[in-house]
C-alpha cells in the first residue's frame, strides 16, 4: 500500500465522524477508483467497494476496514485521539472538545481527568454559554490544558495509554506520570 494521501485519509475521518453518509462515501469510492486503487492496493479498495452499502450494518463493516487502514486498533481509538487531536490543533473547538473530553471522563477515561474538572468546574451552570466567560475561560487555562493534551496524545503515540475497547484501556504508565489523579482527588 503507497502513502494513502491527505484527501483520502479526510474521507476517512468524515466517515468515522459520521459527517459523511456511507452512500457519499460509496460514490466517492466510484468517483475516485484510480486513484484509490493505486493509493490503498487493488485488494484493499475492494474489499470497500465490495461492501454492502445499502445494509444497515454497513457502518459497522467499514468503521472496522477504515480503522484499520488508517492504523487504529479499534473504532474507540480513532474516536479519543481524534478528540485529543481537535483539542490540541483546532483552536475553534476547543470549548466544544472541553465538553466531549468531560463526557469523556465521565464514561470512564479517567486519563480526561484534569481538563474535565476543570472544564466542569468553570461551566458547573452552564458559564460558557456567554462569550465572556468563553474568553476568560480561554485565557485563563487554555495553555495549561493543550498542554495536558498534547501530554496525553504523546503517551498514545508511545503506546503507554492503549484503548482496548470502548470505555476501556490500558494505562502503563509510571505512576510519577499520572499527574491527572493529583486533580480533585
Amino acid at each position: 500500500m503507497d502513502l494513502i494521501n491527505e484527501e483520502i485519509i479526510e474521507w476517512f475521518h468524515s466517515v468515522l465522524r459520521n459527517k459523511l453518509s456511507t452512500k457519499e462515501f460509496e460514490q466517492w469510492l466510484y468517483d475516485k477508483e484510480e486513484i484509490l486503487e493505486e493509493s490503498l492496493g487493488k485488494d484493499v479498495y475492494f474489499r470497500l467497494i465490495n461492501l454492502n452499502y445499502n445494509s444497515k450494518y454497513v457502518m459497522d463493516e467499514l468503521e472496522g476496514q477504515l480503522t484499520k487502514i488508517l492504523n487504529y486498533r479499534s473504532v474507540e481509538e480513532f474516536k479519543i485521539r481524534d478528540l485529543l487531536n481537535r483539542f490540541v490543533y483546532i483552536e475553534e473547538e476547543f470549548i466544544s472538545s472541553c465538553s466531549q473530553i468531560y463526557r469523556e471522563y465521565c464514561n470512564g477515561y479517567s486519563f480526561f481527568r484534569m481538563i474535565a474538572l476543570k472544564y466542569i468546574v468553570f461551566d458547573y451552570d452552564d458559564q460558557l454559554a456567554d462569550p465572556v466567560k468563553r474568553s476568560e475561560f480561554s485565557r485563563q487555562y487554555k495553555d495549561e490544558l493543550l498542554n495536558e493534551g498534547l501530554r496525553l496524545l504523546s503517551f498514545f503515540d508511545s503506546n503507554e495509554i492503549e484503548i482496548i475497547s470502548e470505555n476501556e484501556y490500558v494505562d502503563k504508565r509510571h505512576k510519577d506520570l499520572k499527574i491527572e489523579e493529583q486533580y480533585w482527588t
